[in-house]
């Protein structure tokens, strides 16, 4: 309906709408917010519900040694995360029945992400690699997988990206 028609309805609700920014009396109902505003209010609820859904579940127990309880904390310190594909290991691959063995070609443990980063022989050139680069940071090895993933990053991206995995 037209603005000014002469509609009963449309010019009470233009009088008072009219009434309404003169009248400094009248109590605030309504607030402006930015867009940035509700977004970063939506973005912190997000990351509750995250944070909530992640502390209560059972699953991903080795993800959870990598990457910090706190989703804010990883969010903060890392926008890269390593290319590590869980389902390229044996081990992975053996639990839901697609390969009949999870041993690692060393033959030395399962290949599971904790014995490529630490024992694997197959990889001690990359590990030595990674650990003199840790070192060279002022870091320490051994070291945990958090520590890996939130201050060395970097090194730990090249060392995953130096596995050829399909040759393991």
């Amino acid at each position: 309906m037209k603005a000014h028609d002469n509609n009963p309805g449309n010019e009470l609700a233009d009088l008072l709408a009219k009434e309404a920014t003169c009248d400094n009396s009248l109590q605030t109902t309504y607030h402006k917010y930015s867009k940035s505003a509700v977004t970063n209010e939506l973005n912190c609820l997000g990351i509750q519900k995250w944070q909530r859904e992640w502390d209560n579940t059972n699953n991903g127990a080795v993800i959870k040694t990598f990457f910090p309880a706190d989703k804010r904390e990883a969010n903060q310190t890392n926008t890269n995360e390593p290319k590590i594909i869980d389902s390229k290991l044996r081990s992975y691959l053996y639990r839901f029945t697609i390969i009949d063995a999870q041993t690692c070609p060393c033959q030395r443990g399962s290949e599971n992400s904790e014995h490529l980063i630490r024992e694997c022989p197959i990889l001690n050139k990359q590990r030595d690699t990674l650990k003199n680069g840790i070192i060279n940071a002022g870091g320490s090895w051994p070291i945990t997988n958090s520590e890996l993933v939130n201050k060395h990053m970097y090194l730990f991206q090249k060392f995953v990206n130096s596995v050829n995995f399909e040759d393991l």
